[in-house]
């Protein structure tokens, strides 16, 4: 290390964070396994980043006395290394291969002193907030408890260097008793933060703590109390205290990623906390509620980003599930979206709402990718948007960068049932059947009665052609979920597959039925016309859904 920097302690890049004196990697606050000799190679780029670090400089500092064998002994502790990182010698975002030269590392680094560490609270790396307990008597108070739960975590979420646990995980200990340190063992969390809400009258109480988890001991704890009508600056002044305790030397310029107050209207807010509170359940009839509930809130006020934002979300999953025509909906998503972002250009969700109606609707890629980039470095802890970028790599070919995206929204939000499902659809798509199969039933060891992993489960199955098992899931995610067109489409093909032709003619003949009754894909017509080898009229339906 240069002498300027003796005294440096560690570095971090991206996610990452490498102390040198503990010789350890930590990704957001996890230790990572790394051997010695590809945390010697890391060490030495670090120490000359930008720097095109020569394969003899690194022969002589790690393999002074090896002469045979030295090419290969580099290379397998760059891919060891690589591997760690989950980056890539073909698209890097660190270690960048200098042809016959060498290697440079490419990412900004930021040296962190010891007096970083020195006087004042511990840093904490990682936590989860987990749902405040509703202590008000009242059921229909369940949208405030959970609305600010989530914009406490969101808040919390866009500190760069600090590992927050999303949304699907912690709701999943939702009106459960529990043991603060047992959550946080399972979590793999430092802290846990929890509190409970109390309202009488126009008055409101909310009171939390943080707990930590290797001590049990109350690293925080505070009452607020506060009128109804000072919502909005009390969830403000509540993700403010935690990020005092999170990192004690915030900067002026981090702390302003955790308050984004965008509407001095309080009944604005509590119809928000409301949309999101419906949006979350995602189903038709709540998604219906969730718009009623945004534009509520923009009535009250026009300009509250995180209303459009939700809108976006809306709309798009309306697209996204079939509910309604994408010409009739996406449109409306994209409008949203990009008023949102005319607002406020830093809210990571409604970059997120805009790529994929790029994506799905526009067929930008290019303009799609970049909106998916912006929202991940907006909150690199936003989980739904490294598992949406993941599909996106997915669709367009990319299955090793879409499988590192997916495992890093698992390792955000490990007991959510939607990516865990999706981390089996990506391997499905790379073709790593053995492995997504273990995940769909992984994802059914947690939710019997998901239909999206039911779903993924009988896809797998035709692949590897167990037909009988694949019909059967196939009938159980279309129990579940009804008359959904794509639970039908697949079990229909599943049919024809096995030859059971009259069965999937039965199928094709029911969904032609629901299609004169409500909005079906041409696509979910075209699988099913494909699985009985009707090829013209699959090809025929896949162009109408073009067209839609």
């Amino acid at each position: 290390m240069r002498d300027a920097d003796r005294f440096t302690r560690a570095a971090r890049f991206g996610t990452f964070e490498a102390d040198l004196q503990a010789r350890e990697l930590r990704r957001k606050g996890i230790k990572l396994k790394l051997q010695e000799k590809p945390f010697q190679i890391l060490e030495l780029l670090l120490e000359r980043a930008g720097e095109v670090v020569a394969r003899e400089d690194l022969h002589k500092r790690l393999w002074p006395r090896t002469h045979v064998g030295f090419d290969r002994s580099l290379n397998t502790a760059m891919n060891a290394l690589r591997y760690v990182l989950r980056d890539s010698a073909d698209n890097p975002r660190f270690v960048e291969t200098c042809q016959r030269r060498g290697y440079r590392f490419i990412a900004p680094v930021e040296w962190i002193g010891d007096e970083y560490s020195s006087g004042g609270a511990e840093t904490i790396g990682s936590l989860a907030v987990l749902p405040l307990r509703n202590d008000t008597g009242d059921p229909e108070m369940e949208y405030l408890c959970d609305g600010i739960t989530e914009s406490i975590i969101n808040a919390i979420s866009r500190l760069p260097d600090v590992r927050v646990m999303a949304r699907a995980t912690v709701f999943r200990y939702k009106g459960r008793e529990i043991d603060p340190q047992k959550v946080g063992h399972e979590l793999n969390v430092r802290a846990i933060v929890i509190g409970r809400v109390l309202q009488r009258g126009e008055d409101l109480g909310i009171s939390m703590e943080a707990v930590d988890v290797s001590s049990g001991w109350q690293l925080w704890g505070e009452q607020f109390h506060r009128k109804a009508a000072d919502l909005f600056a009390l969830q403000d002044e509540i993700s403010r205290d935690i990020s005092a305790r999170l990192r004690p030397r915030l900067s002026l310029e981090k702390s302003r990623y955790v308050t984004r107050q965008s509407s001095q209207s309080s009944e604005a807010y509590r119809d928000y906390l409301k949309g999101r509170y419906y949006l979350n359940r995602m189903n038709e009839d709540s998604l219906r509620r969730g718009i009623l509930h945004f534009r509520q809130a923009l009535q009250k006020d026009p300009a509250y980003a995180p209303a459009h934002a939700g809108l976006a979300a809306c709309y798009g999953l309306f697209g996204f599930f079939s509910l309604q025509s994408p010409r009739a909906v996406m449109p409306l998503a994209k409008q949203a979206a990009l008023r949102a972002l005319e607002i406020d250009d830093g809210l990571a969700e409604a970059h997120a709402s805009l790529a994929g109606v790029l994506k799905t609707f526009d067929w930008n890629w290019s303009a799609a990718e970049k909106e998916y980039k912006r929202a991940l470095e907006l909150n690199p802890n936003y989980a739904t948007g490294h598992h949406l970028y993941a599909d996106f790599l997915s669709a367009l070919g990319r299955p090793q960068e879409a499988i590192r995206e997916i495992q890093t929204a698992l390792d955000l939000d490990p007991l959510s049932l939607v990516i865990s499902n999706e981390v089996g659809w990506n391997l499905y798509m790379a073709r790593q059947y053995d492995g997504a199969l273990e995940h769909a039933l992984k994802t059914l060891d947690m939710e019997p009665d998901f239909p999206a992993a039911r779903h993924t489960l009988g896809l797998v199955y035709e692949q590897v052609r167990r037909f009988e098992e694949a019909i059967a899931a196939h009938m159980q995610a279309r129990g579940i979920s009804g008359e959904n067109p794509a639970s039908l489409a697949a079990l229909g093909h599943a049919c024809a597959l096995a030859g059971n032709r009259d069965q999937a003619r039965s199928i094709l003949d029911e969904m032609q039925a629901l299609a004169r009754r409500t909005y079906v894909s041409g696509y979910q017509s075209a699988i099913l016309h494909a699985g009985l080898g009707e090829l013209d009229v699959a090809i025929a339906e896949l162009r109408r859904a073009v067209e839609e």
